[in-house]
């Protein structure tokens, strides 16, 4: 009995510290959310004359928001039109409260200065990689993409590391400055850049890719964010259905519109950790009390600790 308490003292002694701080798996595998959490703002911003720029979110569907995670139970979530970084506190606190605990988190501070990308994790972060001044040209004149691109990384096993890209492109309601078509196409080819220059490096990265890309699975953005088929900096879309066999993730109101525009794409190394059939679109009674859009939930089987990475 000595003997077996001595080496395993020895064994603890010779771990690296980092790997005590690591949350331990119930049972090899996490579930990662996406959703579109429509304006979770609880004190807007204000433009010069001091009128705020858009309605606070509502008491009652912040609630529905924090029952709704807390049914998912994401050990990671990434999170479309989050406020300031004290509303994504806010959330975590709520969260906490109702039994979810995601005391790790990424917020990007993009051009758009109220809706912001997020991310809240149950496992330890790298530093953050985000890109926010990534720019390009329409009609002679430079824009930069609006809400930044989310890329972090989650250490889930020392031997298992989740790269985690989020994107929400522009939306197609038109805008007098420029073509709203022309411009989530070029923030699409940014966007990839990112992923082939991550996966070029590294074609064995379990990567990840979520977000409102207000697009349709047949149109150029989604094409060329999946890239060439085949090739090593491909990515796969997850084409997840909910309970009754429906893919539509998003309700537009004025026009009277379902649609699918919320997507989660992996490269090759993480397609074959998916557990397809614990993955689908979240679906409630009440769904549309929290946003407009609904919840893109997949399971991800983790690597034993002795798999190589």
């Amino acid at each position: 009995m000595l003997r077996r308490r001595s080496i395993i003292g020895v064994a603890l002694v010779w771990l690296p510290w980092w790997f005590l701080l690591l949350p331990a798996s119930a049972n090899d595998a996490l579930v990662f959310a996406s959703w579109n959490v429509r304006n979770y703002v609880l004190t807007p911003p204000v433009d010069r004359e001091g009128t705020p720029l858009l309605a606070p979110k509502t008491k009652k569907s912040v609630q529905a928001v924090v029952q709704t995670l807390a049914a998912i139970s994401p050990d990671i979530v990434g999170l479309c039109e989050m406020g300031s970084l004290s509303d994504l506190t806010d959330l975590q606190e709520r969260l906490k409260k109702a039994g979810v605990d995601l005391p790790h988190r990424a917020w990007v501070d993009g051009a758009d200065q109220v809706r912001h990308l997020a991310l809240l994790s149950r496992f330890p972060l790298k530093p953050p990689q985000h890109d926010t001044e990534s720019s390009f040209t329409i009609n002679r004149i430079s824009h930069r993409v609006q809400r930044g691109f989310l890329d972090s990384t989650a250490v889930i096993r020392p031997n298992f590391h989740l790269r985690i890209l989020g994107a929400h492109l522009k939306s197609p309601r038109i805008v007098p400055a420029f073509d709203p078509v022309l411009f989530r196409r070029q923030e699409s080819l940014v966007l990839r850049g990112r992923v082939e220059n991550i996966l070029t490096k590294n074609p064995e990265a379990s990567l990840i890719l979520f977000g409102d890309l207000n697009d349709k699975k047949n149109s150029p953005v989604l094409r060329s964010l999946l890239g060439r088929p085949g090739s090593e900096s491909a990515l796969t879309n997850l084409t997840l259905p909910d309970q009754g066999g429906d893919h539509w993730t998003y309700y537009w109101d004025e026009t009277d519109q379902y649609s699918r525009i919320d997507y989660i794409l992996v490269s090759g190394r993480l397609r074959s950790l998916i557990n397809k059939k614990k993955s689908r679109i979240h679906r409630t009674a009440n769904w549309m009390e929290a946003s407009d859009h609904r919840p893109l939930v997949v399971t991800i089987h983790i690597p034993s600790p002795d798999t190589k990475p």
